[in-house]
């Protein structure tokens, strides 16, 4: 996966490459790295990356929380951001196991699609949905999207 535009990502942070290298665990220096090419992120660094990425794609402001002495707090406040759920009606249901996130996935048929939604860095659940459904929820790659679980059984197998 490309590494994101960290300088795009640092402005809508309002951050400086220290802040951003003490929030990943890397050194500045190594942030002006990653910004031209020469190196790249670690794949933990990527997913912190990502979430960082997505918590500025949220469309609300951003509350980064303390930037001076705790940069624990302020990724943990980013992160906490990056994973809220999105602001989506649903209207009253009575599921309550909801699981919002991004489509990822959408392989369209003719008559049924698959659709996966990714509900945090590297966690996906797929649905195969209808594609009539697909069109009526403007679902596409990059949307938000809610997967909403009802079962009245679940089955739970030993390891």
């Amino acid at each position: 996966m490309p590494t994101p535009d960290l300088k795009l990502l640092r402005s809508r942070l309002g951050l400086s490459q220290r802040q951003l290298a003490e929030l990943v665990g890397a050194h500045a220096m190594t942030v002006s790295r990653w910004e031209r090419g020469i190196l790249r992120p670690s794949a933990h660094q990527q997913r912190l990356l990502r979430s960082l990425v997505r918590a500025s794609e949220q469309g609300r402001p951003l509350t980064p929380g303390p930037r001076r002495g705790d940069p624990t707090r302020m990724l943990a406040n980013l992160l906490a951001q990056a994973h809220q759920q999105p602001e989506i009606e649903l209207g009253t249901l009575s599921a309550t196991n909801r699981f919002p996130g991004r489509v990822v996935e959408l392989t369209r048929g003719d008559i049924v699609s698959k659709v996966v939604i990714e509900i945090a860095p590297d966690l996906r659940m797929g649905s195969v949905i209808t594609s009539d459904s697909v069109d009526r929820l403007g679902l596409e790659i990059g949307s938000r999207a809610v997967a909403i679980i009802k079962a009245t059984e679940v089955i739970i197998a030993g390891g």
